[in-house]
């Protein structure tokens, strides 16, 4: 796969009778699986090493959709795999309505049909695994093995640190970069509805605050800062800020990054200099989830520092190649090539 994260997506109808369904995500180590902390699902939403992630997103009309976020350049070495499981409860798969499962990747989006969701509780949909240094990413229809009980873990505190993030109380996130070298701030966003794009400087798409995409760039004085409205967090499913430099590279800057939630103490680090030629870094991703335990209607963003430089793809432009490297799979203008 061209792309070190992976999301995926399991939508299904709901009705009178009809099974409680969900999606898993089981971490293997040589195709067998090492115990409870290895299954991430909606009761368990967070694997130890932060690299998979889980949330639920529910209709009005009772349909639910659960995502499953795989960073795999994050995943632990001793992980040669990742099996995706549709697991049911209160009958056989074969009775969940209307089962459909997407990949984003750096391609695009990939519909996976499900024939195979015929057969008992659990069925192994799909699997990323190792190959030749990377990852490849294939549909499966088979029984799935032996799932372990959830190995629970309760939820991190707004303001608190935890194993994949920090959970960001209400109010406003401001991000920000000192350094020299001619560094843009942008971010990529994608609501709950649907719609995604940018905010950045160039073309003057600096967004808004208090209408969508609630992301705002505020480029004067000759300081970049970026703001997220966290009131709105159950209209994101994600954002993520990152830096780009336009015809250089970060080889010899990098700076003081400076994240302050308006409720919390400050998540500010240091960004070394790349030692090479990246022309973007990815800072730090929010990604949405539910307030609390007990199918709440509440939803909070949980941050997640990234600091990664991501190296120069040819004929992409810096913006593309976050793009390219998380998945968004947006239309670009030739004014941003």
């Amino acid at each position: 796969m061209p792309t070190a994260e992976v999301r995926l997506e399991f939508r299904r109808g709901a009705g009178q009778g009809t099974p409680r369904a969900e999606l898993c995500a089981l971490l293997l180590a040589d195709g067998a699986v090492r115990g409870p902390a290895d299954l991430v699902v909606a009761e368990a939403p967070e694997h130890v090493s932060g690299a998979v992630t889980h949330t639920r997103e529910g209709g009005a009309d009772g349909s639910a959709v659960d995502t499953l976020l795989l960073d795999l350049a994050s995943l632990e070495s001793a992980v040669t795999a990742v099996l995706v499981v549709v697991r049911a409860e209160g009958g056989p798969a074969a009775r969940i309505p209307a089962p459909r499962l997407s990949a984003l990747g750096g391609g695009g989006p990939v519909r996976f049909e499900l024939p195979g969701v015929t057969g008992g509780p659990a069925t192994a949909v799909g699997e990323c695994y190792r190959e030749g240094g990377g990852w490849r990413l294939r549909a499966l229809a088979r029984t799935a093995p032996p799932l372990p009980s959830a190995a629970r873990r309760p939820p991190a505190g707004a303001g608190r640190r935890a194993a994949g993030g920090t959970r960001l109380g209400p109010g406003l996130l401001r991000i920000a970069h000192s350094a020299d070298g001619g560094a843009e701030l942008g971010a990529l966003f994608e609501l709950a509805d649907g719609r995604k794009g940018v905010v950045q400087a160039l073309g003057g798409a600096t967004g808004a605050l208090w209408l969508p995409p609630y992301v705002q760039l505020d480029a004067g004085g000759g300081r970049a800062e970026l703001t997220v409205n966290l009131d709105q967090a159950v209209r994101f499913r994600r954002v993520l800020v990152f830096l780009a430099v336009r015809g250089g590279s970060f080889a010899d800057s990098g700076g003081t990054v400076e994240v302050r939630p308006e409720h919390g103490p400050p998540a500010d680090f240091a960004l070394p200099p790349s030692g090479g030629g990246s022309a973007v870094c990815a800072l730090v991703l929010l990604t949405r989830e539910r307030a609390g335990e007990g199918g709440g209607g509440g939803a909070v963003l949980r941050l997640r520092r990234e600091a990664r430089y991501l190296p120069a793809r040819p004929g992409l432009s810096p913006q593309r190649t976050v793009d390219y490297a998380y998945g968004w799979a947006l239309r670009w203008v030739p004014a941003d090539a």
